[in-house]
C-alpha cells in the first residue's frame, strides 16, 4: 500500500492457478497411453504450456477412445488454465453422457470451472450440488475452491469464506495456504468495498467470523492507512489467534508506516483565484480532508500557493527556495507544461494534469488527472469483455465529444470491435429523435411496430452532464432501443434516485467516491461533506481527485520494491505507467431503480 507498481502485472494468484493444473494430473485415471504422449502432455502442463497441453490431451483422447471421456476433461481444464473458455468448452462439449456416472466428480468439477469463467457463480454451484464432497486432496481442494469463488460471486461472502477456510484442510504445503489465505483477504476486502453482507450467523466459526471481520478492516488498510491502525489493532485484540495474522497481516504495519510517510513539507500549487478557482477550491478541501486524517504528530508541514495570482515558475521556484520536499500541482495543462522546464528531478512532483504527448517529462515527475478519454477506453473495453464488439455512439459536438469518440473507437478496434455509426449532438438540445433515429436507422411503418438496426450490440451514450443522459436514455427506449444495452461515462451520473430512475439499465464507470458504499469510503466522504457541505455535486469528484493527491505523496516518494503495490483510492485502484502517469481503474454500476448497484 505504500507504493504503486507498473503494469502489466502478474494475475494476482497464479500460484494457485498452477497448483490447480497440476492437480488435474490425478483429477481422472486414464490407462496408460503411449508413454511419450503423455509424458509430453503432462511436461506441457508443469511448464505452464497450457493450450498445447489442452491439445496434446486431446490428441490423447482420439487415439485411446476407452480413455476419451478422461482426455477431453483434461483438455478442457487445460484450456481453461490458458484462458480459452470457447475451446475449453468444446472440449467439455465432447465428453460423453455416460461421464455423468462413469466420472461425477471430475466432470462436475470442470463443468463449475467452465461455468465460473463465464461469470455464472450460480450454475457453478449447481453443478458442484450434483456431487458429494470430494474425499481425495486434489478434488477436495478444487471443489472448495470453485465453490467460495463462485459464492464471492455471487454475493454471498459468508458461504464464500465458509468454503475457502473449508479448504485449508486439504491444502499441505505452507505456499498453496498462504495464497488460499492472501485469496481470501482480497475477497473479503472487495465484498466489503461492494456493501455485502457480512454478518455471520449464530455459532459460526470464528476463524470464519474473523475473517468477515477482517473485510472492513481490509478495506481501511487499502483505502485510509492514515487511520486504518486503530482498526487494525482491534480487529488483532479480538482474533489474536488467527491465521490471518502470521500470513496476510504480516506485513501490514509496515505498510502503514509507508504509507504515511511524508517529507517534511508538501508544495501545493493550485489556481485559488480567477476563472478555475472553484475547480482549485474544491481540490484543495479534498487534499485536506485527506491531511487531516492523519494524526496531527505525523503531518507534515503544507504549504499553499495560489497560481492565479502569482506565475506558477515564481510559485514553484519559490515553493522549493522555501523547504518543500514535494511538490503537488499545478492543476491546468498550461501551468504543468510551464512547471517542466523548472523541474530537476531532485524534487518530486505530483502534476495535476497529463502533458502533452510531445512534451518529455523529467525524472521524478508523475502525472495524475481525470480525463474523459481515459473513461472512454475503460468503457470501450469493457464492452468488449462483455462480447458486445460492434455498436454505435451518441456524442456531443465539440473538442470535449471528438477526445471522447476518438479514444473509444480506437480502444474498441484494439479489441477487435468497431463503431458502426456515430451521430453528435448540441448539449443545449432537449429532443434527440433524429439523431436517434439516424444512428439505430429506426425504422417506422405505419401501423406496424418500429424496428431498428439489428447489428448494434450496445449503444455509447457520451454526456458531458447527467440532465443530457436523463434526457436522451428515455427517448432512446422511446425509440424502441430499450433491448440494446447502454453504456456511458461516470459523468451521465450524479446521485438523486428520483431523477435517475430515468437512466435504468444504464452501465457506467465510476469512482468509489461517488457509488462506493463500503464504510471507510462513507465515513471519507461524510466527513468532507460536512467540513465543506456548501459543496456541489458536480464538484464531488474534484474533492476525491484531492484526496488521493494527498495518498499518492508517500507512494511515489516510496523507493522500496517489496512494498509496491497499486493503490486502492477514492478515484478509483490507482496504478503507475511506464510514462509516470497515474491510470484508475474504475468501479463498474449499473442504474437500476434509480440508484447505481455494484456489477
Amino acid at each position: 500500500m505504500a507504493a504503486i507498481s507498473r503494469r502489466p502485472r502478474l494475475p494476482l494468484y497464479a500460484a494457485l492457478a498452477a497448483s490447480l493444473v497440476l492437480a488435474a494430473c490425478s483429477l481422472v485415471k486414464p490407462v496408460q497411453a503411449p508413454e511419450d504422449k503423455q509424458e509430453r502432455a503432462l511436461h506441457l502442463v508443469r511448464d505452464g504450456k497450457h493450450a498445447e497441453a489442452a491439445q496434446a490431451y486431446e490428441e490423447l483422447a482420439s487415439l485411446q477412445p476407452a480413455e476419451h471421456d478422461n482426455y477431453e476433461l483434461l483438455s478442457a481444464e487445460q484450456w481453461l488454465a490458458a484462458g480459452n473458455v470457447a475451446a475449453a468448452k468444446q472440449a467439455f462439449g465432447a465428453v460423453s453422457a455416460e461421464a455423468r456416472t462413469r466420472l461425477p466428480a471430475a466432470r462436475a468439477l470442470v463443468a463449475a470451472e467452465i461455468a465460473y469463467a463465464e461469470n455464472d457463480g450460480a450454475r457453478a454451484i449447481r453443478e458442484l450440488d450434483q456431487i458429494a464432497v470430494p474425499t481425495s486432496a486434489d478434488l477436495a481442494q478444487n471443489y472448495w475452491w470453485i465453490r467460495g469463488r463462485s459464492a464471492f460471486l455471487t454475493g454471498h461472502p459468508v458461504e464464500g469464506t465458509r468454503a475457502l477456510v473449508e479448504r485449508e484442510r486439504w491444502l499441505t504445503d505452507p505456499a498453496s495456504l498462504h495464497a488460499n489465505r492472501a485469496e481470501l483477504f482480497d475477497r473479503v476486502r472487495s465484498a466489503a468495498e461492494r456493501g455485502q453482507p457480512m454478518k455471520a450467523p449464530p455459532k459460526t466459526d470464528p476463524i470464519v467470523v474473523g475473517w468477515l471481520e477482517l473485510g472492513p478492516v481490509a478495506v481501511g488498510l487499502a483505502r485510509d492507512p492514515m487511520r486504518a491502525a486503530a482498526a487494525l489493532a482491534n480487529w488483532k485484540r479480538l482474533y489474536p489467534q488467527h491465521p490471518a495474522n502470521d500470513s496476510v497481516l504480516a506485513m501490514a504495519s509496515t505498510q502503514i508506516a509507508a504509507a504515511t510517510e511524508f517529507p517534511d513539507q508538501i508544495a501545493l500549487l493550485l489556481p485559488l483565484s480567477g476563472r478555475a478557482e472553484p475547480v482549485g477550491v474544491a481540490v484543495r478541501d479534498g487534499f485536506i480532508a485527506a491531511y487531516l486524517e492523519q494524526a496531527a504528530s505525523t503531518r507534515p508541514r503544507l504549504k499553499i500557493y495560489d497560481v492565479a495570482a502569482e506565475s506558477v515558475g515564481t510559485a514553484y521556484t519559490r515553493a522549493i527556495s522555501e523547504g518543500a520536499g514535494f511538490v503537488v500541482g499545478p492543476l491546468t495543462k498550461e501551468d504543468v507544461a510551464a512547471v517542466v522546464p523548472l523541474s530537476t528531478g531532485g524534487t518530486p512532483v505530483l502534476a495535476l494534469n497529463f502533458l502533452g504527448d510531445s512534451i518529455s517529462a523529467p525524472r521524478n515527475f508523475y502525472q495524475f488527472a481525470l480525463l474523459p478519454e481515459d473513461e472512454a477506453r475503460i468503457v470501450a473495453r469493457r464492452a468488449a469483455a462483455d462480447g458486445r464488439l460492434h455498436g454505435v455512439a451518441i456524442v456531443p459536438g465539440g473538442e470535449w465529444g471528438n477526445r471522447v469518440a476518438a479514444a473509444f473507437a480506437d480502444e474498441l478496434a484494439l479489441h477487435g470491435g468497431s463503431v458502426l455509426d456515430s451521430q453528435r449532438y448540441e448539449a443545449s438540445q432537449a429532443d434527440f429523435s433524429d439523431v436517434i433515429k439516424q444512428v439505430l436507422q429506426v425504422h417506422v411503418v405505419k401501423g406496424e411496430p418500429s424496428t431498428h438496426r439489428t447489428d448494434a450490440a450496445f449503444v455509447f451514450v457520451a454526456a458531458a452532464s447527467a440532465g443530457v443522459a436523463r434526457q436522451i436514455l428515455p427517448q432512446l427506449k422511446f425509440h424502441y432501443a430499450g433491448d440494446v444495452p447502454v453504456y456511458s461515462m461516470s459523468d451521465s451520473f450524479e446521485p438523486d434516485p428520483v431523477a435517475n430512475s430515468d437512466l435504468d439499465g444504464m452501465l457506467f464507470p465510476d469512482m468509489p467516491w461517488m457509488v462506493a458504499n463500503d464504510p471507510v469510503t462513507v465515513q471519507i466522504r461524510d466527513a468532507v461533506h460536512a467540513a465543506w457541505p456548501a459543496r456541489t455535486a458536480r464538484r464531488d469528484r474534484l474533492y476525491a481527485f484531492g484526496f488521493d493527491a494527498y495518498r499518492l505523496v508517500p507512494a511515489l516518494r516510496s523507493k522500496s520494491p517489496a512494498a509496491a503495490s497499486e493503490i486502492s483510492g477514492v478515484t478509483g485502484k490507482l496504478h503507475l505507467d511506464d510514462h509516470n502517469r497515474i491510470r484508475r481503474d474504475l468501479d463498474w454500476s449499473q442504474i437500476r431503480n434509480g440508484v447505481p448497484n455494484a456489477l
